[in-house]
């Protein structure tokens, strides 16, 4: 079921800014690039935009590294395997997913593998673990999203899994496969640093022998070894890594974190696409991170101080580092669900030792209780992943999530003309939008926040409607005074000031 949930309509949901992205970077385009060369063209449509999102005739490596290395916070194993499989099988939105896909899939025989190597005497623990992944909502999500974050996943698992087998086995053989694993994580994304920081932890409260710390260093060394060209990426175009991670370091009101702290933890039992405050996501953060409580209570009372303390240090050092640094800082690094992996993974872990305990408990009432459980969570879990699969956007698709709606109501106006608000992601979304687009769509990105003249705008565009795509209230300002704005009607299915129509006055 998990890997039906996981590759059922790939190519269903928007495809989304950041997604957008991958493609373009893939063919090897530059964002800077492609905006120079589509802006202020009022002759641009659709089909002119999408062609950014296919590879050229002659695909370059060359050119999508230089892509990919002007923009360091991705590394790029997950770039470099969609460019091979554009090459091979098509760029498409199905395809780029089922990397990711993949991914997701090879996580379920991992996260077994891992729970095994925790509790060696317990199978079914590694059943619980595999199948509590295999309908966890937010893995699904992520499997069907055209990024690095599955990788990452797999990288997790295989490094957690290392190293435990080389705490146990002693041999310079095992130490040094955990440092291959710490290399793959590390191309799974530079939040990598919570795992390392998550294994120190654990190493500095349960281990003193000399040989033991020496293979984890050399490990870790091999790791970043091994990430040592991207590491010279990233000094290189230091400034740009700044640049566009800068909204990490922007403020956000507490209680907004606050909320959505709880959520990257609800999603991991319930996802129904409902607001961050709203009841079920409330109840669904209440059970799990209760759940997560009452498991490293049972692990540290029931199970092997060094199973307890490497899951008690997983689970909890990489989000409290987050909050912490957010609290500290005013920053917003930790309103992302995706850089909470590092802990999230090992919670089915937990949950299962938990179950496990309950299910051989002495008295009946708790083994009723650890049953009921199991199947309450794997029913939320199940129904989640059907309610995404049927749905045609998710709230994962950030501010892209109304695209196609959107685009619906553009495609039933007459010979529609498509205005866009520049921005910062300006490009991604007017992209996004044009995959829903009639290809002939005509499409205006601004390159400035001043709306055309009227001469302009009707010399461009003289017959059909006049839509303004997401403008915001400095640009309308800019109309003329004889002119109208006008938003959608209110019984669509996105904001209405998403999509507003420019009328002229009436004529003579």
């Amino acid at each position: 079921m998990g890997l039906v949930l996981r590759f059922a309509n790939l190519d269903r949901k928007v495809y989304w800014h950041d997604e957008v992205y991958t493609s373009l970077r893939t063919a090897g385009y530059q964002g800077p690039v492609v905006e120079q060369a589509v802006a202020d063209r009022p002759d641009l449509t659709a089909a002119d935009l999408m062609r950014y999102q296919q590879l050229p005739p002659t695909p370059s490596l060359a050119d999508c590294w230089q892509a990919l290395s002007a923009n360091p916070e991705h590394p790029p194993l997950y770039y470099l395997l969609a460019h091979a499989w554009g090459r091979l099988f098509g760029a498409s939105v199905g395809g780029y997913r089922a990397i990711a896909a993949i991914f997701g899939a090879i996580a379920l025989p991992l996260i077994f593998w891992l729970t095994r190597q925790l509790f060696p005497q317990q199978p079914v623990t590694a059943w619980l673990a595999m199948a509590l992944l295999a309908v966890s909502p937010v893995h699904l999500v992520y499997s069907q999203e055209a990024r690095e974050y599955t990788l990452w996943i797999v990288g997790l698992l295989l490094a957690n899994g290392t190293l435990v087998r080389a705490l146990r086995q002693k041999s310079p053989v095992d130490w040094a496969i955990y440092g291959l694993a710490l290399g793959l994580t590390w191309y799974g994304s530079l939040m990598t640093v919570l795992l390392g920081l998550s294994h120190l932890g654990f190493m500095v409260l349960s281990e003193r022998r000399l040989r033991a710390w020496l293979g984890f260093g050399l490990a870790q060394g091999l790791g970043l070894g091994l990430f040592l060209p991207w590491i010279g990426t990233i000094v290189s175009r230091w400034q740009r890594l700044q640049a566009v991670t800068a909204w990490t370091r922007a403020p956000a009101p507490l209680e907004y974190l606050a909320q959505r702290w709880g959520m990257h933890y609800s999603v991991l039992a319930i996802d129904f696409n409902l607001p961050y405050d709203h009841l079920w996501t409330v109840l669904g953060a209440a059970l799990v991170l209760g759940l997560g409580t009452i498991a490293l209570v049972c692990l540290w009372r029931s199970y092997p101080r060094s199973t307890a303390l490497f899951l008690g240090c997983g689970l909890l050092i990489p989000p409290l580092v987050l909050i912490g640094h957010d609290v500290i800082e005013a920053a917003q690094l930790s309103r992302n669900t995706r850089y909470f992996f590092p802990s999230l993974v090992l919670m089915p872990v937990a949950i299962a030792a938990l179950i496990t305990h309950w299910l051989t408990f002495s008295q009946r009432w708790v083994r009723r209780g650890g049953a009921g459980l199991l199947i309450l969570l794997l029913a939320l879990g199940l129904a989640s992943g059907v309610s995404y699969g049927r749905a045609d956007t998710w709230s994962n698709k950030g501010f892209s999530a109304t695209n196609r709606w959107i685009a619906n109501d553009i495609n039933q106006r007459p010979n529609p003309m498509v205005i866009v608000n520049p921005s910062h992601i300006s490009l991604g979304e007017a992209i996004s939008l044009s995959y829903y687009l009639k290809p002939e769509t005509p499409m205006w990105l601004l390159s400035e926040p001043v709306l055309p003249s009227p001469d302009a705008l009707q010399t461009a565009h003289p017959q059909g409607a006049l839509l303004v795509y997401k403008p915001d209230s400095a640009l309308l300002k800019t109309l003329s005074p004889d002119w109208q704005a006008i938003d959608a009607d209110p019984s669509v299915q996105f904001f209405p000031h998403d999509l507003v129509t420019l009328m002229p006055p009436p004529g003579p």
